[in-house]
């Protein structure tokens, strides 16, 4: 190699390329491989690596360049593919690809096993790739089902694998105790197991279930067996304590216990204070008990209204409101005065007042109370009376043939009363008696009429003959 002057080429000078690359998929050719100088343009050969194969037409080479290094090996050589394993009754599963160099891992179906390496690798054989472990997925077997006592398997004789049932059933008399079909299972090791333990063939007999204030709604007779069942509700009035279905058991006992009927009691009867009862009762009182109540005097019952009172679920008593309302007393009135009241119900008071310019005579209030069957005031109504200025009325009118009792210029106030009586001979006609009252403009005056004395009958007769005698010496 010249040194200064002009440039020359690498070519020009000898100078060889160092040996060529190493790649992972492909190798140089055994021909170029031996090689000891390698000039500039000088092309090198490769061929795929075992394992991986050129999936298209252009050829693998290398090229020495004048700068001494080698052009890149194209990646024409591709991993050869193993393809997906046949493994019925299961799969495998895998992270990157199925090709040259990789791992896939088995499994087996629900109700198989696997039988062999549960990974294998695409591995190299000869020039070819396969996978280097091929296992397969077994049934899981089990073991005969168990025999039962006083029972028998229904087509057990043959071979049990996973997933396969087995029935029993009982010879006559007895009762399946159990589950009457079992399967062939599996365990955490992929072991066949059977899924539960064989039934029992059992005699069972449950006492006839009696429930104390209750009935039987289902489940009737006498003799009962195993996983027979009773429904029961209680009668009116009572709670039901416990299940109301219960069934016999294996071992002759009703599950769950029988229940209970509790009575559901409503406290002592409630008090109105316009109703009573109509007959007499004790402290307590079942649900759904009625009781009659009447209206106490003064009360009437209510349009629309019962007077039975239930007991009820909850302990309550129900009653419609005030269904006995008071009885009302017929509207007083008063002449010249005024009624005050708010209404006039049973044990209402009113109060009576009058006018100005009158006078209440009589009680000033009454009360609306209780009047046989019926209501009525305790008083009669007063009345107002004219309030009138002093007095004086004239010396009483004289009569013929009588007197009166009257001083003659006595002071006669309003309201006296005069009496009069005849002489003897004479009989009194009218009223025996005036008083002094006022006219129309309060002025005193007598009433009227005034009595008259008129000459008896008895007198009459025995002045006729005195009479007849006179006239008949005048003759």
């Amino acid at each position: 190699m010249a040194l200064g002057g002009s440039q020359t080429s690498a070519a020009q000078t000898g100078c060889s390329c160092p040996s060529p690359p190493h790649v992972r998929f492909a190798k140089i050719s055994q021909e170029d491989e031996t090689k000891s100088f390698y000039p500039v343009d000088i092309t090198v050969k490769y061929i795929c690596r075992p394992g991986y194969e050129n999936t298209t037409d252009q050829l693998l080479t290398s090229t020495c360049l004048d700068n001494l290094t080698w052009s890149a090996v194209p990646e024409l050589c591709q991993r050869k593919s193993c393809g997906p394993p046949d493994i019925p009754n299961g799969s495998f599963n895998y992270t990157t690809d199925l090709l040259f160099g990789a791992t896939i891992t088995y499994t087996c179906n629900v109700g198989y096993r696997l039988v062999g390496k549960t990974s294998a690798e695409c591995v190299l054989k000869g020039n070819e790739v396969f996978w280097n472990a091929e296992p397969y997925c077994q049934a899981i077997p089990c073991l005969s089902p168990p025999v039962i006592e006083n029972g028998q398997l229904i087509d057990g004789n043959r071979d049990f694998v996973f997933g396969m049932a087995v029935t029993y059933r009982c010879n006559k008399g007895f009762s399946l105790v159990g589950d009457s079909t079992i399967h062939c299972a599996a365990d955490e090791n992929q072991n066949g197991i059977w899924s539960g333990p064989a039934p029992e063939c059992k005699v069972v007999r449950c006492k006839n279930p009696e429930v104390k204030n209750g009935k039987k709604l289902s489940g009737f007779g006498t003799e009962y067996t195993y996983k027979d069942t009773v429904t029961f509700e209680c009668d009116p009035g009572h709670l039901l304590n416990g299940s109301n279905i219960v069934t016999c058991e294996a071992d002759n006992s009703w599950k769950p216990p029988l229940p209970m009927c509790d009575p559901i009691l409503c406290g002592p009867a409630p008090r109105f204070p316009f109703a009573e009862l109509t007959s007499s009762v004790g402290d307590s009182s079942l649900a759904g008990t009625k009781l009659s109540y009447r209206c106490k005097p003064g009360y009437a019952a209510a349009s629309g209204k019962s007077s039975v009172v239930t007991c009820l679920d909850d302990k309550t008593w129900s009653a419609d409101p005030d269904f006995c309302i008071r009885q009302r007393c017929s509207p007083p009135t008063i002449e010249n005065g005024d009624v005050i009241a708010d209404n006039f119900l049973f044990e209402t008071v009113v109060t009576f007042t009058c006018h100005p310019g009158f006078e209440l005579k009589g009680s000033s209030s009454a009360k609306c109370v209780v009047s046989g069957n019926g209501v009525d005031w305790d008083a009669a109504s007063p009345y107002c009376e004219r309030q009138l200025p002093d007095v004086l009325c004239e010396d009483p009118p004289t009569i013929d043939n009588g007197i009166h009792n009257g001083t003659k210029g006595g002071a006669f106030v309003y309201g006296s009363v005069v009496v009069y009586k005849c002489k003897d001979g004479f009989t009194l006609a009218g009223a025996a008696s005036i008083h002094c009252t006022v006219d129309h403009q309060d002025r005193g005056v007598w009433s009227k009429p005034t009595p008259e004395c008129k000459a008896s009958y008895l007198s009459a007769v025995g002045i006729f003959p005195l009479l007849l005698a006179l006239l008949i010496m005048n003759i």
